[in-house]
């Protein structure tokens, strides 16, 4: 009897901790994932009037970072950076940037302050634009990143007009992205195939010159 309870309680243990491990691995999974997403956000820091320079400092402590290009290339390498940690706060701590609610200052620049700093005789507030719609004033750390998303962080006066990132083309000539996969093609029953199951039939050979 006291063997069956024995087995009884081992078996609940084993089953909870079970449920653990797999309530763990989907919170790992959450996009973006360690080492399984890789995303990109097109960014620009507007300052009064006028975008900065995009900073150059290629520092990637956790998988968020930039290569100068005006875009923050996110494929994060620690579970700090994943899922709903993947925020702008830890790309603007990767680069050095101080980034709060009240305040912009880039790594040897000036500080852009909320009751210090105006624009053009205007008091200024920190504000990020994001993807050309929603505009946030609070919080502006944990603004969670997505995919090809569209970041203005900003330090101007509230109700300003904030123009895109200038990068946003960026995004459509981006040489670290992986090619997407294709499924292989099964040849229909009785066709020629390769000694790897490939139809022989060669696709039209594309002569032009003209550049994709």
């Amino acid at each position: 009897m006291g063997l069956v309870v024995a087995l009884g309680v081992a078996g609940i243990v084993t089953s909870r901790q079970q449920r653990h491990s797999e309530l763990a691995s989907s919170k790992d999974l959450a996009p973006p994932a360690v080492g399984r997403d890789h995303w990109h956000a097109a960014y620009g820091i507007y300052l009064c009037n006028e975008f900065a320079p995009a900073p150059t400092d290629d520092r990637d402590p956790k998988g968020i970072h930039t290569h100068g290009d005006g875009v923050i290339h996110i494929h994060p390498t620690v579970r700090s950076a994943a899922g709903a940690n993947a925020t702008l706060g830890v790309y603007a701590d990767a680069i050095r940037m101080r980034l709060t609610d009240d305040e912009i200052r880039l790594p040897g620049g000036k500080s852009y302050k909320e009751g210090s700093t105006k624009c053009d005789g205007k008091a200024g507030i920190v504000q990020v634009r994001v993807d050309g719609d929603k505009v946030v004033t609070e919080n502006v750390r944990d603004i969670k990143f997505t995919d090809r998303q569209l970041l203005t962080i900003a330090f101007a006066p509230k109700g300003a007009e904030l123009p895109l990132p200038p990068s946003q083309g960026q995004l459509d000539n981006l040489t670290d992205v992986a090619p997407s996969t294709t499924l292989p093609v099964i040849p229909p029953e009785g066709s020629d195939t390769t000694d790897e199951g490939a139809a022989t039939t060669a696709p039209p050979d594309d002569t032009s010159t003209t550049a994709p």
